[in-house]
């Protein structure tokens, strides 16, 4: 047993950088992981691509109680940081759309090498395929036990255990409950960045369909949250990014057993009146056309006989001039606000993060240590913070790993 050691619980992407931050300040660092290989959720990231972080992260991107803890932490390990740490490992980076970070590759498996090669450079110590079931806090520091036999003893304790989302990763929430029996409190957690589900009668004929627009979440008729961006019509719903920076609040509405839609502008950038305006102006250039046809051109044309049924427009094979003004306002109003009742999101397997987690009101920002266990650190998903989608929740997941990594090696100098 070594009371001089650093032991990271976790190997995925906050749990490597930890690992890496603590190695270099020469601390003694053994990784444990209960899966047979670390950072396959990396993996997944981007699309197969790594959206390694965001050129314009901030702390409006997340949610949390406390923003100036979010702000601390991004002050002490910076995207410019992040950037630079990378590049020293091998990647060579590119910024696209939104300010989205990837590696030149665009391969998310560069990332997780780089990542590997370094933790093998620094001769840090992986065990696989042991669960940590319990953790003691003993005068010295931490007895962790690892399945019926095995157990470390540690000075220090990086709990880098990710949260629920992506269970198919090995995310079950393992610990909150190692976090729990140690005295801290856990947020309850909920998936988040997830697709939004519904029981349409038109869900199945528009499944695939994508288009740009503006979404807002409607809560007992208050508008709780709004996004921009590209939706996707599913066989179940809704997703698409600017769905899942709604789903969090999707489901903390749930939650409180309020009734939940979402309502869709498919013309953002035109008023209602303006859009009646432009109708009108297609009817005086369009009159040979049917109200089916009319619409071509303006929306995907898969979506052109569920809007006129919402509409309540039957005749839609009848001369478009035939249109009444109590029509147009109708279908106006479809197209400006259309209204999809929600159910609720896909489960935790379907979820790119997790929303709540250990309390960040127990937790020191300017080192990610316990402020009721001392020797205790946090990184990552565990904590009580998630961002939207474009990179935030990976640079979060590298800035608290970093520095809970460096700091929890400057703990065990001082012990020393």
């Amino acid at each position: 047993m070594n009371m001089n050691q650093i032991v990271i619980i976790g190997g995925g992407a906050s749990g490597l950088v930890a690992a890496i931050g603590a190695a270099r300040k020469g601390a003694n660092v053994v990784i444990v992981d209960k899966r047979d290989r670390i950072g396959r959720k990396i993996l997944a990231t981007g699309n197969g691509r790594c959206n390694m972080t965001n050129v314009n992260c901030h702390g409006q991107n997340y949610y949390e109680s406390d923003p100036l803890f979010i702000s601390k932490v991004l002050k002490n390990f910076s995207v410019e940081e992040t950037i630079n740490f990378f590049e020293e490992l091998g990647i060579l980076h590119k910024v696209e759309s939104e300010g989205r970070v990837y590696p030149f590759s665009d391969q998310a498996a560069s990332v997780l090498d780089v990542l590997r090669m370094e933790i093998d450079k620094l001769k840090i110590e992986v065990v696989y395929n042991k669960p940590v079931i319990k953790i003691e806090k003993t005068v010295k520091g931490f007895k962790l036990f690892l399945g019926k036999e095995t157990v470390l003893e540690a000075a220090e304790i990086i709990m880098a255990c990710g949260g629920k989302a992506g269970p198919q990763f090995g995310c079950h929430g393992d610990g909150f409950k190692l976090a729990q029996s140690l005295g801290h409190k856990v947020v309850t957690p909920h998936p988040a960045l997830v697709q939004v589900l519904s029981n349409e009668w038109y869900n199945k004929r528009v499944k695939g369909i994508r288009v740009k627009g503006c979404v807002k979440l409607q809560c007992d008729n208050e508008i709780m949250a709004t996004q921009k961006g590209e939706i996707q019509f599913t066989e179940d719903g809704l997703s698409g990014i600017c769905i899942f920076d709604l789903s969090r609040e999707v489901n903390g509405c749930i939650k409180k057993n309020k009734k939940c839609s979402i309502l869709i502008d498919l013309f953002p950038e035109y008023t209602h009146n303006d859009l009646i305006k432009r109708i009108q102006g297609r009817l005086s250039y369009s009159n040979s056309k049917t109200i089916e046809e009319l619409l071509i051109g303006m929306i995907n044309k898969g979506l052109i006989p569920v809007v006129l049924k919402l509409s309540d427009i039957k005749e839609t094979r009848e001369n478009c001039s035939k249109l009444t003004p109590q029509q147009i306002n109708g279908l106006v109003h479809t197209l400006k606000e259309w209204k999809v009742p929600v159910l609720g999101t896909r489960s935790w397997e379907h979820a790119q993060v997790t929303a709540g987690g250990i309390s960040t009101d127990e937790i020191d920002a300017d080192t990610m240590e316990s402020l009721k266990v001392p020797g205790l650190f946090f990184a990552g998903e565990i904590i009580d913070v998630d961002g939207i989608c474009g990179g935030y929740n990976l640079q979060w997941a590298w800035s608290t790993g970093y520095i809970a990594g460096e700091n929890a090696a400057k703990e065990l100098k001082i012990k020393n």
